[in-house]
């Protein structure tokens, strides 16, 4: 199949067709390339024709999107000069090609964060803290995170687990007790809430402004590697779903460097590959994390120690 052919297909055709491949020549006991004789590997093979697609996909329609740009620059630059004609016979060219649907899948998602160094013993320690609004919710909390420690805090829901955080951000006041980070810690944040300066901003303008250093591509491939849909990247976020909008959060989180990550329920919204990949990248992590979560799966492996707040109440 040619990629003009499939220029049109959605991901989700994508899978069908070789899925459906790949089933019939089971049931059929036939050899057709993506499946084994005997039947071994038939998803792992079918995933990896799938991101071979993908791959290719992707690869010639940024490779004719360089092309398209680079001819309407020379275009800009010679349609009224000695070289009108050239530039009018490409104008022509550009017309007449037949162009290359923008991909609406992503590469499966890929993440680290940008590590720094956590040499020290303790990284935070809480003393008699209590926190709320109006009101404490909590009786004194009294915990300290190791250098290097995952810690994960539960409970049930409005027990006051994002307040904690948020406190310990100094997004809110404490009520009383104090709270101390080592001189070393930079920390890195993720708001479970999601909210923006402005819901017509597009994920570029979003990274381009927290990351005016990085150029429109670089922003692409990093929006990408996170699960990003291109045709998402360039539409207003308030108009894209929970997934995606945590999506672009995460991707600012991880290209600020931070050695403390303090995590408000990171997964809420995602999907399973995205969860995937966020879930290596917190295992790799060398630093100390604070984790809010409610999935214990999503934790359960890597996590140091757990805090129920409901055994404080």
């Amino acid at each position: 199949m040619s990629l003009l052919e499939v220029s049109n297909l959605t991901h989700s055709f994508i899978d069908k067709t070789l899925y459906h491949q790949a089933s019939f020549a089971l049931y059929k006991g036939e050899h057709m390339g993506i499946v084994g004789q005997n039947g071994a590997g038939k998803y792992s093979d079918f995933l990896r024709q799938k991101e071979h697609l993908r791959q290719d996909y992707i690869r010639q329609y940024y490779a004719q999107q360089k092309k398209i740009e680079k001819t309407e620059e020379y275009i800009r630059k010679n349609i009224a000069g000695v070289n009108s004609k050239i530039a009018q016979g490409r104008r022509k060219q550009l017309e007449r090609m037949e162009r290359i649907a923008a991909p609406t899948f992503t590469h499966k998602p890929i993440m680290s964060f940008k590590e720094l160094p956590l040499t020290v013993h303790e990284a935070l320690e809480v003393t008699n803290l209590e926190i709320g609004y109006n009101d404490a919710l909590l009786p004194p909390l009294n915990f300290i995170v190791a250098g290097g420690q995952k810690l994960v805090i539960t409970g049930f829901n409005g027990i006051g687990k994002s307040t904690l955080l948020k406190t310990l951000v100094k997004h809110i006041s404490a009520f009383s007790g104090t709270f101390q980070f080592a001189e070393q810690v930079k920390i890195g944040y993720f708001e479970q809430d999601l909210s923006w300066e402005d819901n017509m901003n597009t994920p570029i303008q979003i990274m381009s402004e927290h990351y005016p250093k990085l150029g429109v591509k670089e922003i692409r491939q990093q929006l990408a590697r996170c699960g990003v849909k291109s045709t998402h990247t360039t539409q207003a976020i308030g108009t894209l779903s929970g997934g995606e909008q945590s999506k672009v959060k995460l991707c600012k989180l991880l290209l600020s460097p931070c050695n403390f990550l303090i995590l408000d329920e990171p997964t809420n919204h995602l999907d399973a590959e995205t969860k995937e990949a966020l879930q290596k990248a917190l295992i790799q992590f060398q630093g100390s994390i604070l984790l809010v979560s409610h999935e214990a799966k999503f934790y359960q492996q890597w996590a140091d120690q757990l805090l129920n707040i409901e055994d404080l109440m």
